[in-house]
């Protein structure tokens, strides 16, 4: 039997490395307004969002100024979905008209926060508004920049073109967005946790664990004397150990001298 105990080390995480770019420009709002006057000649097929050119499907508006830089509105009649959906959900975005505020400028990083308004066009009723969250917009597209955010469904495709609702009226849909560029933009680049190297005292504190037998897992019993031990498996890192390990000699209940492996 090879009497070993288990070994408590705590590794101390070494701290993160942190590098932190901050940009600052004035904060700067503007509007763009699209109005549409022949709503029902625009193509009505469902779009599944990927690579390539953009589809039929997608209508644009002309690149308007806001806000001190370049901006399109984009609509589809028959709403988009991913690749990835399901076909209930396919089947549900359908429904709907997905309108989306598209970045046509220069930046490779535009913190924006934007929101997008169906105009209702007849009086005393009131306007249907996506607020959208604080993105950052540019040329660059990656998991945090992007060049396009809306709504995949942002209103029943029935209810907009049903003219007493005031979305459309004699075939004409007005859309408008509100847009605020602004500056003292953060990022934070952490680098990876470097590997935990060990001590160079680790193989004198793997022998002092050895013999004392602090937090073993079995307690042998031969006569009197109790000793505690630990079954040590290939992984172990007491197998590793290039050092003495105590052997049980269970017929003289005692330990022999130290073996080296």
């Amino acid at each position: 039997l090879i009497s070993a105990c288990r070994l408590r080390s705590t590794m101390a995480t070494a701290p993160v490395e942190k590098s932190v770019c901050k940009t600052r420009a004035s904060s700067k709002t503007g509007t763009i307004e699209w109005q549409i006057d022949a709503w029902s000649s625009l193509p009505a097929e469902h779009h599944v969002v990927g690579g390539g050119a953009p589809p039929p499907t997608l209508t644009k508006s002309e690149t308007m100024q806001a806000a001190g830089d370049k901006w399109r509105i984009k609509v589809i009649p028959g709403g988009c979905s991913s690749p990835g959906d399901m076909e209930a959900s396919v089947q549900r975005r359908k429904e709907y008209v997905a309108i989306f505020l598209s970045y046509d400028g220069d930046s490779e990083a535009l913190r924006t926060k934007y929101s997008i308004t169906l105009v209702n066009q007849l009086p005393g009723k009131e306007d249907r508004t996506h607020h959208g969250s604080v993105v950052t917009y540019g040329q660059v597209n990656s998991d945090t920049i992007c060049l396009s955010r809306g709504k995949p469904k942002y209103i029943k495709r029935s209810d907009l073109e049903d003219e007493s609702n005031g979305w459309k009226v004699n075939d004409r849909v007005i859309i408008r967005a509100t847009i605020t560029t602004f500056g003292d933009l953060e990022s934070t680049v952490a680098a990876p946790t470097p590997a935990f190297t060990p001590p160079n005292t680790v193989t004198a504190d793997l022998k002092s664990s050895l013999y004392s037998g602090y937090n073993s897992d079995i307690a042998l019993y031969c006569g009197p004397r109790q000793i505690s031990c630990a079954p040590v498996c290939p992984r172990h890192p007491l197998a590793l150990l290039q050092g003495p390990l105590l052997v049980l000699d269970a017929q003289r209940g005692r330990r022999r001298p130290p073996h080296h492996r």
